[in-house]
């Protein structure tokens, strides 16, 4: 047990009006051919098409390629927190674990061994280089177009990409961070929403990939989505399927350590985590 949820721990620091969608789901195709357009013009239909929110929850099926599965949740505040939860099927719908992460601070509670961590971003992004910050991964896990260290996309963004077109007609686009160096790119199709993303900086990589897209209110929203870590060391992948979405909740968000817990390192973390995997 422990080493599956270590696995997830690792996958989640990595990647680190109300609507839902109770009825039934209407799937959208996700490998529509584009049309030309400009870049310009590519650009600010990403990003009118982004999925519009001020809050956001769903359920959360997470499977792993090792064949073993839980259930969770998640919550976001745009642009000021997310939080996902992890219950284990073993022992009943109690949680084991919790990721809270802010524009400044990462705190995980690992409730199995009663401790906690409490990093900020700044420490992190010396530990994992791939790309993590908040907004990256409130735009991973919300289906959106990201610029590496910026909290937004703009049109002119467009001047920092080469885009082409994939063998099958999506849009293929690539930029290079020049202060981390990080590489990252996203394949767009013709419903100008992105089907996957990529981060890679040096021996790591992290692949999120979308699909199962089905509407949510008025706007569609990707069911499924299949994220894959690589490091030089260790290789993980995991399945997440979203169900009972909601938007514009109204809930707060905060880290809540519970009394008692000993505070732990991101680095111990990751050492059991290379250790139990």
């Amino acid at each position: 047990m422990k080493r599956y949820i270590y696995t997830i721990l690792f996958i989640g620091i990595l990647a680190i009006s109300t609507t839902s969608c109770r009825s039934r789901q209407q799937i959208i195709r996700s490998d529509t051919h584009v049309v030309d357009k400009t870049p310009g013009e590519l650009f600010y239909d990403i990003i009118a098409n982004h999925f519009p929110y001020n809050t956001f929850s769903a359920r959360l099926n997470l499977s792993l390629s090792s064949g073993m599965s839980s259930r969770g949740n998640i919550r976001i505040i745009r642009d000021q927190a997310l939080q996902v939860s992890v219950q284990m099927p073993l022992i009943g719908v109690v949680e084991v674990f919790r990721l809270y992460v802010d524009p400044h601070s990462v705190v995980i509670v690992d409730r199995m061994n009663r401790r906690y961590v409490h990093e900020n971003i700044a420490a992190l992004q010396e530990v994992f280089p791939a790309g993590f910050d908040f907004y990256t991964l409130q735009a991973l896990f919300t289906n959106a177009l990201f610029v590496s260290n910026r909290n937004h996309v703009e049109r002119r963004d467009y001047r920092n990409f080469r885009i082409s077109l994939t063998d099958d007609m999506q849009y293929f686009m690539t930029a290079r961070d020049r202060r981390s160096g990080i590489e990252y790119s996203f394949i767009v199709n013709g419903y100008d929403r992105v089907t996957r993303a990529n981060l890679v900086h040096g021996g790591s990589s992290l692949v999120w990939n979308y699909d199962h897209f089905a509407m949510v209110g008025n706007h569609a929203f990707p069911h499924r989505m299949n994220v894959s870590v690589a490091t030089e060391a260790r290789n993980a992948s995991a399945e997440i399927t979203f169900s009972n979405i909601a938007t514009n909740e109204t809930f707060q968000l905060a880290p809540n350590i519970p009394n008692g817990f000993t505070r732990t390192s991101i680095s111990e973390v990751m050492r059991l985590v290379t250790t139990l995997m």
